[in-house]
């Protein structure tokens, strides 16, 4: 589970132009045996589908140890729903509100007890290293403040899926 944001202007486009697609694989994938060579060269096919449906204009926040909005000290019902519409979207003095929450929150970095006891994975060094937890919710932040600019760049709103 998570949070779903939408630049609908940039999302819709691929979704219309790409499910259709991705639907008729994921309905020749189901009808070829499971584990055969052509039933994986169909899966690729939906996974490529599905990876272009959601290339732009998405934004996704996980309510794990991975997501970024609780690194911040906010929280998309505390903080976020508030400032949406009856219909799930963040319009533009709202949206410029949220954007100013997150570029001046905090961003609390985990220890390696504290993901620990999140159940997420970490090693000394690598991908899953504490220095790559800390640069993976730096970039995060990066991401969704970029995300929230192009929006309001834009001019245009953002649903939001919470």
């Amino acid at each position: 589970m998570g949070a779903d944001l939408y630049i609908e202007q940039i999302h819709r486009p691929l979704i219309e132009k790409y499910q259709p697609l991705f639907q008729a694989a994921v309905r020749q994938r189901d009808r070829l045996p499971r584990g055969s060579a052509k039933a994986e060269a169909a899966q690729a096919l939906v996974e490529r589908y599905y990876d272009r449906m959601y290339a732009d204009g998405y934004f996704r926040d996980a309510y794990n140890a991975t997501g970024i909005l609780r690194r911040l000290g906010l929280s998309w019902w505390r903080d976020v729903i508030p400032l949406c519409t009856q219909a799930q979207k963040l319009r533009q003095d709202k949206l410029r509100q949220f954007r100013e929450m997150v570029a001046h929150a905090p961003l609390h970095l985990p220890t390696r007890e504290e993901l620990k006891q999140e159940h997420a994975t970490v090693t000394e060094s690598g991908a899953d290293s504490l220095e790559a937890w800390h640069r993976y919710y730096r970039e995060r932040r990066d991401q969704l403040l970029a995300f929230l600019d192009r929006a309001i760049a834009l001019n245009t709103n953002i649903h939001c899926s919470l």
